[in-house]
């Protein structure tokens, strides 16, 4: 087994163990436990149970994909503490994001014939472009001591670098359809929740 296999059926370990974290918070049953140790145990399971020759976290992995090194280290750190997590995005960065990135990233591979040589998607293999415009984005984090950010960014530059997934596109390193649609329920939500206090203050 490689290592981008590895890292492929640890993710989904660590998907499955935020998710029961979430839906524990979510309904105020038992108080998860520092560091949500009782959570790795589910995971354990889906990493040794198997069906058909192939393990569960390799179902799901065919199932939804790897996630982006991005994702895997917001959910690894949701699960270990959810307090741990960096600040989320502004409002209206988060619907920058949505509109500068998401749509054209994944939006031309939604056509009949994705034109794959024009979209954003295809910058990622050949990166300097990204990696400027990265560099920008981390010296306005740096300015506003958003260090968090900082920290993952670099290490999923590091997991680009040593090729820890399968892809050779740095968007894949980056983001992933479930991290821009999360970004971009936060900044709809945003933006819904302003209306209604302006809505209740005429």
């Amino acid at each position: 087994m490689n290592l981008q296999a590895v890292y492929g059926l640890f993710a989904q370990g660590v998907i499955v163990a935020a998710l029961i974290r979430f839906v524990r918070v979510l309904t105020g049953h038992a108080k998860p436990k520092p560091h949500g140790i009782e959570l790795w145990l589910p995971v354990m399971l889906l990493l040794a149970g198997s069906a058909e020759g192939i393990n569960f976290a390799g179902h799901l992995r065919g199932l939804w994909g790897d996630p982006s090194i991005v994702t895997l280290l917001l959910l690894f750190l949701f699960t270990l503490q959810p307090s741990w997590l960096p600040h989320a995005p502004r409002t209206t960065t988060c619907v920058l994001i949505t509109l500068l990135v998401t749509v054209p990233l994944y939006g031309p591979m939604l056509l009949p014939v994705p034109t794959v040589q024009d979209n954003l998607y295809a910058i990622g293999w050949q990166p300097w472009s990204l990696l400027i415009v990265i560099a920008l984005a981390t010296l306005i984090m740096w300015r506003s001591l958003q260090r968090a950010w900082l920290n993952i960014i670099a290490l999923a530059l590091l997991a680009y670098a040593g090729r820890l997934m399968e892809s050779d596109n740095l968007w894949d390193y980056l983001v992933d359809p479930g991290l821009l649609v999360t970004i971009a329920f936060l900044g709809f939500t945003g933006i819904w929740i302003s209306l209604q206090r302006r809505l209740k203050a005429i």
